[in-house]
């Protein structure tokens, strides 16, 4: 994780970020000679027990390092505002650090701690509870195949029609995501909103303001999903 924000921040490596996280990805889901991938043999917190015969002795680097990234990957990204950027994210871990400086913190204490900071996009149970996201991505294996297809029509005073939709596949019905969708004119990307994908196929059909040359998600690898676009 800290990789990734010198990668973005320091270098401001967009190559290089993209790169980054797709080679995490990569060792999540790339089979070991058994054939296992490291996403699917348990829970996050099972750290290092879940290192046995069938994933090998890599599961530090497999799963442990990877996922964990990720996850707070997501939060960040989740967090993200386009005016105060990191603002959010970096206020919710320094009350982390001070709440449990000392003491002994477990993934429930972070838990409440990312409930107590969370935006309304993140609340996808509509309960202010972020029981979705650690059920999946914490206690919880798999991964989300996701396919986004839209077209766009420019209309008549200048505006723009983006109609598609996108489906979700490979995870339980129950599975969610809050889904960043982003805009692209000319060189710039704008964050358009977030899509809470909370259905196996969520439709979309919006006129935007503007002429636009395409709409995409995932755009900075903000959901460990494999992505379709």
């Amino acid at each position: 994780m800290s990789a990734s924000l010198y990668l973005t921040l320091i270098e401001k490596d967009a190559k290089k970020f993209h790169t980054f996280w797709n080679d995490e990805r990569q060792l999540l889901l790339e089979r070991d000679p058994q054939g296992y991938r490291a996403i699917d043999v348990g829970p996050l917190t099972m750290g290092y027990r879940a290192n046995n015969s069938r994933t090998g002795g890599g599961i530090t680097r497999r799963l442990i390092y990877p996922k964990g990234a990720y996850v707070l990957h997501m939060i960040r990204m989740m967090m993200h505002d386009s005016r105060k950027g990191d603002q959010l994210f970096k206020e919710t871990m320094h009350d982390f650090v001070d709440t449990y400086r000392g003491k002994a913190a477990t993934t429930e204490d972070f838990k409440a701690m990312i409930e107590k900071h969370m935006t309304p996009s993140m609340d996808l149970d509509r309960n202010h509870k972020m029981d979705w996201f650690f059920n999946q991505y914490v206690y919880g294996t798999g991964i989300a195949q996701y396919t986004f297809h839209v077209s766009l029509e420019p209309t008549p005073d200048g505006k723009t029609h983006v109609k598609g939709e996108l489906t979700r596949t490979g995870v339980p019905e129950s599975w969610k995501d809050a889904m960043a969708v982003y805009v692209h004119a000319g060189e710039k990307t704008f964050h358009l909103g977030t899509l809470s994908a909370t259905h196996s196929t969520e439709p979309i059909d919006i006129v935007l303001p503007l002429k636009i040359d395409r709409v995409s998600i995932n755009e900075f690898e903000d959901v460990l999903a494999e992505v379709k676009q």
